[in-house]
């Protein structure tokens, strides 16, 4: 039986989840179904079907691999389908500082490089696939909350001149309002000039589309309950049908059951995000309120906010939510992001909220994601632990773990940020417990410190 973190709720496979993006992505790939019993073989088992897991069939399959997806719910059913759409830099919450100073400054300089890298492996294959993913802004602002926070955009600016070659640029309180991004609470910002918003399912769908075209079988309703090494392969169970491979991908993320395998167990904590979408703002409606931009944008706070002006000029806004998956829990968390979401942007307060949606977030014990090799296991290979930024980067994890697979792809080209496994956390049994005192404590901080 698969051991979970959250309660059934979380896990809620049969549909799709009531999005905005699910509601105008247009028809997705067909998938296929398990028989109801017997053998099924592959020559490499993956499990999860959103970027990471899709992009390493894909790299697989265009060099000959038989391939088999397998995804407890469809295709983007999980944190590809639920995301706001962020093709951005952002991987682990640590700074290039933070992450010099245990790794030094070239691994921490070749990370920087591979988070550029993946933001361009999306935009080139929107452009080579003719994908139509509602493509927009030039980067992304961070906004400081409180005066106080100014002198940390100016620090990551810094670090971003040290470490990467992106382009920053500090705007001022008026500099913010002369380019239409005016919230309250806003004390200046910091526009990092990489990145761009996009329609997550849409992008979903076309690499989904590739993957097909490219003979890769893509498996809907099939929960993985199983994995067992038989010392030539592996055998995985689904129901009752069972699936013989000889390599195994685990790329289910922040649904990581926290037995598949046993090594997962304690390293993540997969937190929950909610979004909600306003239905088409008119033009006087921006004006009035002040944000006419369509730059992606989040805030200074801990417990941040992250939103954005859809093309259509719908506003997406989210933000971290509670630890708990009962009904209540998300109502209450939905009551929250609109407080939140009315207090910045007060001249909405009366907009029809016409869709909210929640969906987890994977944290790791490093604050860094992993990529590779599944420790103690010959052929068990993972990637996992975006933190809130896998648009980009599980696109490009899952290119790279193919190439780790085929053997075409070298330790040095993940590096050690991203090839260090993380280790379990600290009385992990009680880490849900720990992450509610410690968002008592950020909350608290956020407001006053």
């Amino acid at each position: 039986m698969l051991k979970r973190l959250y309660q059934p709720l979380a896990y809620q496979t049969q549909t799709m989840p009531d999005s905005y993006w699910a509601a105008s992505a247009g028809p997705l790939p067909r998938c296929e179904t398990l028989p109801a019993e017997g053998t099924f073989k592959t020559g490499v088992a993956i499990i999860g079907g959103g970027y990471t897991g899709l992009s390493t069939a894909l790299e697989l399959a265009e060099n000959g691999v038989e391939v088999a997806v397998f995804d407890a719910g469809r295709s983007g059913w999980g944190a590809s389908g639920r995301n706001g759409g962020f093709c951005c830099i952002g991987g682990s919450p640590l700074s290039y500082a933070e992450l010099g100073l245990r790794f030094g400054e070239d691994e921490t300089r070749h990370y920087a490089r591979l988070q550029r890298q993946s933001i361009d492996l999306v935009a080139s294959r929107l452009d080579d696939w003719g994908i139509d993913a509602d493509r927009h802004s030039d980067g992304e602002v961070v906004l400081a909350h409180k005066p106080n926070r100014i002198a940390e955009l100016h620090e990551e600016d810094a670090q971003h001149a040290h470490f990467s070659d992106i382009d920053c640029q500090f705007l001022t309180r008026e500099q913010l309002h002369e380019r239409g991004l005016v919230a309250a609470d806003t004390y200046g910002g910091l526009h990092v000039k990489t990145g761009f918003g996009l329609h997550p399912l849409k992008y979903l769908a076309g690499l989904h589309q590739q993957c097909l075209a490219k003979g890769v079988r893509i498996f809907e309703q099939a929960m993985i309950e199983d994995l067992k090494d038989t010392g030539t392969g592996y055998d995985l169970r689904s129901g009752n049908t069972r699936i013989s491979a000889q390599k195994v991908v685990i790329a289910t993320n922040g649904y990581s059951a926290e037995n598949l395998p046993d090594w997962i167990g304690g390293r993540l904590m997969p937190v929950f995000s909610g979004i909600l979408v306003t239905r088409p703002l008119s033009d006087d409606e921006l004006a009035e309120q002040g944000w006419t931009s369509d730059l992606m944008a989040y805030d200074s706070r801990i417990l941040l906010h992250y939103f954005r002006k859809l093309p259509d000029n719908r506003f997406m806004f989210g933000g971290r939510g509670g630890i708990t998956a009962t009904q209540s829990a998300f109502d209450a968390g939905k009551r929250d992001l609109l407080h939140h979401f009315n207090r910045m942007f007060p001249a909405w307060r009366d907009v029809d909220i016409t869709h909210h949606w929640n969906g987890l977030a994977c944290l790791s014990q490093s604050f860094r994601p992993y990529i590779g090799r599944v420790p103690g296991h010959r052929e068990v290979w993972t990637g996992l632990g975006w933190h809130g930024n896998g648009v980009a980067l599980g696109s490009l994890a899952g290119q790279m773990l193919g190439k780790q697979i085929l053997g075409t792809g070298k330790p040095s080209d993940i590096g050690t940020i991203l090839g260090t496994p993380p280790d379990r956390f600290p009385l992990a049994r009680f880490r849900r417990l720990g992450r509610s005192l410690a968002y008592r404590y950020y909350g608290l901080r956020d407001r006053f410190a």
